[in-house]
């Protein structure tokens, strides 16, 4: 993560990562939908969805840390903007 080179700058950083955040959301939502469609009817992965499932549980693993990384740098940023600011 690159340190802020001003207020102004900071600001700009946090802000793209928020929209990260809410497009790492996204992605996840996507995901859990695509995993619910190999289901059956009794919520039961079908067996020849297996792999799939597999790969999909990896994926939402990889998503979700990269939407902690970007939640974090806001976190960081926004710190920085309150350190500045006294």
């Amino acid at each position: 993560m690159e340190p802020p080179t001003s207020p102004e700058d900071a600001a700009i950083k946090m802000n793209c990562h928020q929209h990260a955040v809410k497009d790492f959301d996204l992605q996840i939502e996507m995901n859990e939908l695509e995993m619910g469609m190999l289901n059956d009817a009794n919520g039961e992965v079908l067996p020849y969805n297996e792999s799939r499932m597999d790969e999909l549980e990896q994926k939402k693993l990889k998503l979700l840390m990269g939407k902690r990384y970007n939640q974090n740098a806001t976190n960081a940023y926004w710190y920085y903007l309150e350190r500045s600011s006294k």
